[in-house]
């Protein structure tokens, strides 16, 4: 007899449950993003940056609610092992994964391939530095092909004049097609990995060449917006660069 009652009343709070859900969807409620920012490491002030991107972000994609957990590490050493990266399923739970990070003398091979395995399935953003931050890893394959190029130095700062080449892309919503940057560095493409969809690019004076400084990559299950774009403090505060990394939040979170 317990037992009857046991399962009758199991029966009875799953049906409530898919009644609440039911209620919930029906009355037009819009799940939050549920966001991860990874950052800390070298030769950036990420203790500023974390302050005016997840606030900068939040301020341009309207009625999205965003609920954010942050993973600050590193005291500013760019070979520093993120402590949740080293465990299983890290990744599980989380809409959209934001890196901005100084990690770029990480050379764990190991580490690196765990984490592109383990963040397969869940979109990715990537700000500046973390495009470098596993570039010397030996072999650093599985993160190039994660980011979708290949690129290991940057160019002295200076101002650059932003191109979009893609205007009709999500993305590019709002961001004047010519825009000119605070001082910032350019990275040095050398190799594409994959199919990239390049959404803007600036001219490289030492290598005399345009470089993509905003793309797209989808492989191997994930959707991954990348800016090389975001040295300096001063680039986080321009509404053509937060609107441009918004709009990349969302477009990888699927929003």
């Amino acid at each position: 007899m317990v037992e009857k009652n046991g399962s009758l009343f199991l029966l009875i709070s799953g049906l409530l449950l898919m009644l609440l859900a039911w209620s919930s969807c029906t009355s037009g409620e819009v799940p939050p993003v549920r966001a991860l920012l990874i950052t800390g490491g070298g030769w950036h002030d990420y203790e500023a940056q974390e302050g005016l991107l997840t606030e900068g972000i939040r301020a341009r994609v309207g009625e999205v609610a965003i609920e954010w957990t942050i993973i600050h590490e590193g005291g500013g050493e760019p070979d520093h092992h993120v402590s949740l990266l080293q465990e299983e399923h890290w990744a599980d739970g989380f809409d959209v994964i934001v890196h901005n990070t100084g990690f770029g003398r990480v050379s764990d091979p190991g580490y690196v391939a765990r984490l592109v395995e383990e963040h397969k399935g869940t979109p990715a953003v990537l700000i500046h530095g973390a495009v470098h931050s596993y570039r010397y890893a030996e072999p650093a394959d599985p993160w190039f092909s994660f980011t979708g190029v290949q690129s290991m130095w940057h160019e002295k700062q200076r101002p650059s004049e932003v191109e979009v080449v893609e205007p009709g892309h999500p993305i590019m919503n709002g961001v004047p097609e010519r825009w000119t940057t605070p001082d910032d560095e350019i990275y040095v493409v050398e190799e594409i990995w994959g199919e990239i969809t390049p959404l803007a690019r600036a001219y490289g004076v030492q290598t005399e060449k345009y470089h993509p400084v905003a793309w797209t990559h989808e492989g191997e299950g994930v959707r991954v917006f990348a800016t090389t774009l975001g040295h300096n403090n001063e680039i986080f505060e321009r509404d053509e660069y937060l609107t441009m990394v918004a709009n990349g939040f969302l477009w990888a979170a699927g929003r």
